[in-house]
């Protein structure tokens, strides 16, 4: 089982990466949910959580606990995240199996559908 720690890191870390993955990648996020949206991800099995917020295709900050209000619900298992983070399993194979799951409004699951 991951720590907080490594779970923070590696959240911070795939910030990082999107923030430098440059005009394209940033254009297909914004495209894909072009309103601002709070991400917020939960870790059950470390009783923690942070959030996030997208806007034109970027993250803004690693913020710790919960968002005042939550447009996108992220549950996943620490090691699951860092596999994840990591390239070592995919997210979409990891939604099917059940390992990830997503609380979202219709629409943004159907926009994020477009990313997979």
């Amino acid at each position: 089982m991951a720590t907080k720690q490594q779970v923070e890191r590696k959240l911070r870390e795939l910030i990082n990466r999107l923030d430098k993955a440059g005009g394209e990648v940033h254009g297909s996020l914004a495209e894909a949910l072009p309103q601002r949206r709070i991400i917020h991800v939960i870790v059950p099995d470390r009783d923690a959580s942070w959030w996030t917020e997208m806007a034109g295709g970027k993250m803004k900050g690693l913020h710790r606990g919960a968002p005042e209000r939550t447009d996108i619900k992220v549950r996943v298992e620490s090691d699951q995240l860092v596999d994840l983070v990591d390239g070592r399993r995919s997210l979409f194979s990891s939604y099917l199996a059940g390992k990830v799951k997503i609380e979202a409004s219709l629409s943004d699951l159907l926009r994020l559908r477009k990313l997979a």
